[in-house]
């Protein structure tokens, strides 16, 4: 049998804060490279504009993605009434940055214009991470792989934590209903 030497984790730089390498949350993430004090713009969130017949058609074809293959990565960000933003492009490393129920940042919009602020002081080699904020009508298609000690166990916006753990006790009564 051959065997081939394993290529390394390849690190790379994204800005003077932070740096794209292995997750062990979900694939790629980003790390802080340095300090990064609370209330610092981290990095800013780019991709294509595009009004919301298209935001819904990409949307809806990852969603039917990923109950097709158990995985497809949405981008898109709520920009204002009338334009969201698909940052799946390879120019935008910040759409590497992974989901937390814990977070160390979140994204700010200023003027149309996204960028990712830290909530508290991060460490250097700590991952950064935002809530997604989704909404709980597809929570099932967005299990959170965080960890954190308050992992609700899906992405679903803070604000709606009540509302799914009232769902997930209600399905856990119809599950032993059944049984």
């Amino acid at each position: 049998m051959i065997r081939y030497p394993r290529r390394p984790n390849p690190v790379k730089q994204v800005n003077a804060f932070c740096e794209v390498r292995q997750s062990p949350i979900h694939g790629r993430g980003v790390f802080a490279s340095r300090l990064i004090r609370k209330g610092t713009r981290i990095i800013q969130y780019v991709g294509e504009l595009i009004d919301k017949d298209e935001s819904n058609r990409r949307g809806l074809a990852l969603l039917e993605e990923s109950k097709k293959t158990g995985g497809a990565s949405v981008y898109i960000f709520e920009l204002n009434d009338d334009y969201d933003l698909d940052g799946d492009k390879e120019y935008n490393d910040a759409r590497l940055i992974n989901h937390s129920c814990e977070p160390n940042a979140e994204m700010v919009n200023e003027e149309d214009e996204l960028f990712l602020y830290a909530l508290r002081d991060i460490l250097p080699g700590e991952e950064i991470a935002f809530d997604y904020g989704y909404d709980i009508e597809h929570f099932l298609e967005h299990p959170c792989r965080c960890g954190t000690p308050s992992c609700v166990g899906y992405i679903v916006s803070r604000s709606q934590w009540d509302q799914l753990k009232r769902r997930l006790r209600k399905n856990k009564k119809k599950r032993k209903a059944k049984a």
